[in-house]
């Protein structure tokens, strides 16, 4: 019979499915992964994909160390092995769950923008994507407004009903299972497979 329990029992399956490709969250270190994010960022700023500008990617794509309350569920998760030097984010803009234009992002030309954060852990080889989001914003008065997909890190307050790996669709209360896709696929996706329909196609629909 089809209840709740039924659900949430395929809520782990599906869970199960998302994450259980770990070449998806495996990289060399953060250094390649930042090297291969900057290559394909420059590539889409000469193409003139994205209108953000190669010294302003230099200022937006950095690497460093979590924040605080992400070290704080690493540790707690880790216990006495935890070694902060093992994790290093990497960050694209800022993040901006309040939308606000003026917080550093990068633009694309079909009027869409986007920032992103990438946790990773250095512990063991190969090293080991452990949590990320993204967020594309659409043009004014586009609908929907944004989209995020969210990888939570381990022991995060919010993996609840089997969502570690999730989208929101316009809504910080909604959450739906994420296609499983490495941070360079959702980067990818957000420069060249969303298409923004103009005025005119919008006013035929």
């Amino acid at each position: 019979m089809s209840d709740k329990n039924s659900w949430e029992e395929m809520c782990a399956e599906i869970q199960e499915r998302s994450l259980s490709n770990t070449s998806l969250f495996e990289v060399k270190d953060t250094r390649a992964l930042w090297s291969e994010i900057f290559k394909c960022l420059i590539f889409a700023s000469d193409e003139k994909i994205l209108d953000t500008q190669r010294h302003e990617i230099y200022e937006l794509l950095k690497r460093g160390e979590p924040p605080k309350d992400i070290l704080d569920l690493l540790r707690i998760g880790e216990g006495s092995k935890f070694k902060q030097t093992n994790y290093h984010v990497i960050t694209g803009g800022k993040k901006n769950q309040k939308h606000r234009q003026d917080i550093p992002h990068f633009k694309l030309n079909n009027g869409c923008w986007f920032d992103f954060t990438i946790l990773i852990s250095e512990a063991s080889k190969p090293s080991q994507i452990l949590g990320f989001n993204f967020e594309i914003r659409f043009p004014e008065k586009f609908s929907p407004s944004f989209l995020r997909f969210d990888l939570n890190p381990p022991n995060h307050k919010n993996n609840v009903g089997n969502m570690r790996f999730h989208l929101h669709p316009s809504n910080e209360m909604i959450m739906l299972h994420s296609p499983p896709m490495s941070p360079l696929e959702i980067l990818h996706m957000f420069l060249y497979g969303i298409e923004i329909p103009d005025k005119s196609r919008a006013t035929r629909s």
